[in-house]
């Protein structure tokens, strides 16, 4: 069977458009074995038809977060249309959440969960003229709606599931960058996360289960992806969970040789209370860390479900600089805050140190107790600004204020004076080791104007852009269509 499995177009709404491999699909291609499977990633590549024209798929999957939904089923669309006879199915994060937004004549199956758990089955089944209804979390569309088959948390063993097809998206590997030029390759070394933020629905995904694959098959694929990239980024939920494991992972590194470029997510917790870790990390080729720190009160950190204080945030990032590794500090932004809110943020940033900060607007996203919360609340109930950058909750300024306090974060976090004071600092620390020293990534001086390029762009994209496209949006929030088909 000819299977053409589909990354939506970026989202042109986004702040900072996603580059990254297509981790999932190449997930999904490889347990498609047997059959004929290409991938089309259309951030890259714009004619549908012609690919659908060269390939005669017989099967189509797109896959799709939140803020994509409105491009994966105009896809679905055109797909149906070229040839009416060609299967249609859609996965990812907001088809196992809302499945119900995908019951369109165009649609035919929405897989719900790990779809790589399950495709294998589904295509055998269709491949085979029997019954796919025998394939578990799965939604078939019909004119009278949705029926579900039988649910089936995932109970298996992470290294059964076949590695990443990569060779499907080796032709696109030159875009797969990250904000500063690297060339940049996804992995995972486990799936789900033990916490409840309220605001991530990730645990429910899992079913709030926890999995792992062993070390060894770990270390084997970061050996493998070595070669071909400049820096690994770990897309776990919560990748240094086990420290055990962890510790494991750094012993083969040592003993293999392996001396890798790579990134991954730390809660601040276990940052504290495994300083040691953080620096053998740091000693095999840990390049940064991406840091959920959220809020600077302990209020909206306990709204939030982290489970963490907000003395430990200060701790970790304190640590962090002791140690020398680079951190990318996430904070949320809340529609209900004041000027004197934004204000304090700032001031904690510059306070600590924190020279790449990234501000997200708490944002609802299906699947989560913040949606579940806050629907009825919702000023913007159009999927294309469920992106972080925009917020579909009331704010309490108005909504040109907000922006505009919004647009002060960046412009101030990144303004030259720090950019300039934190580069100086680099070139300190290179003379100070007479050459021993590998700066970070983001810290190589020859990514010095492409990096300035980008902090202009942000400020105009905050003045602009962000403040005039959302309010004709708000004003008509009632209006607003949420069904796509």
């Amino acid at each position: 069977m000819r299977i053409l499995l589909i990354k939506p177009p970026l989202n042109k709404n986004l702040l900072a458009p996603n580059k990254d491999e297509p981790l999932e699909l190449e997930y999904v291609a490889a347990a498609a074995v047997g059959h004929d499977v290409e991938i089309l990633d259309l951030r890259f590549e714009k004619d549908l038809w012609k690919k659908l024209g060269d390939f005669h798929p017989e099967l189509v999957g797109v896959t799709a977060f939140t803020c994509d939904v409105r491009a994966a089923s105009s896809i679905l669309r055109e797909v149906r249309k070229f040839d009416s006879r060609i299967r249609t199915v859609v996965g990812g994060h907001h088809a196992t959440m809302l499945p119900e937004d995908f019951a369109h004549p165009f649609v035919d199956v929405i897989f719900r969960g790990m779809a790589d758990d399950t495709f294998k089955q589904f295509v055998g089944l269709l491949a085979g003229g029997k019954d796919i209804r025998e394939t578990p979390n799965i939604a078939l569309v019909s004119e009278k709606g949705l029926t579900f088959t039988e649910r089936r948390p995932f109970t298996g063993d992470l290294d059964l599931l076949p590695l990443p097809a990569r060779h499907l998206t080796e032709k696109y590997r030159k875009h797969y960058r990250d904000s500063v030029g690297n060339t940049t390759g996804l992995m995972v070394s486990s799936r789900g996360c033990p916490y409840r933020c309220t605001f991530c629905a990730c645990w429910r995904i899992m079913d709030g289960k926890y999995f792992t694959r062993s070390v060894e098959a770990v270390v084997d694929e970061f050996a493998d992806m070595a070669s071909r990239v400049d820096l690994i980024c770990f897309a776990d939920d919560n990748t240094l969970h086990d420290t055990k494991r962890a510790w494991r992972m750094v012993q083969l590194l040592r003993e293999r040789g392996i001396k890798q470029r790579f990134m991954m997510y730390a809660r601040t917790d276990l940052i504290v209370a495994h300083p040691d870790l953080m620096a053998a990390l740091k000693e095999v080729g840990l390049d940064y860390l991406l840091v959920g720190i959220e809020s600077f009160r302990d209020e909206e950190l306990k709204k939030l479900n982290k489970k963490i204080a907000a003395e430990t945030n200060i701790e970790a990032m304190q640590l962090l600089r002791k140690l020398g590794i680079s951190v990318s500090p996430h904070m949320i932004v809340d529609p209900d805050f004041s000027k004197d809110d934004f204000r304090r943020l700032l001031k904690y940033i510059i306070k600590l140190e924190l020279f790449r900060p990234v501000y997200t607007v708490l944002t609802p996203l299906p699947g989560t107790a913040l949606y579940e919360e806050n629907y009825a609340r919702l000023a913007i109930r159009d999927y294309d600004f469920f992106d972080f950058t925009h917020s579909v909750l009331p704010t309490r300024l108005s909504r040109k204020e907000f922006y505009r306090q919004y647009a002060g974060l960046y412009n101030k976090s990144y303004s030259f004076r720090r950019y300039f004071r934190w580069k100086w600092k680099s070139l300190l620390n290179f003379w100070r080791k007479k050459g021993n020293y590998s700066p970070p990534a983001a810290d190589r001086i020859p990514f010095f104007l492409l990096a300035v390029m980008r902090l202009f762009a942000l400020r105009l994209y905050f003045k602009v852009r962000h403040v005039y496209k959302v309010e004709p949006l708000v004003k008509n929030a009632e209006n607003q269509p949420t069904d796509l088909g």
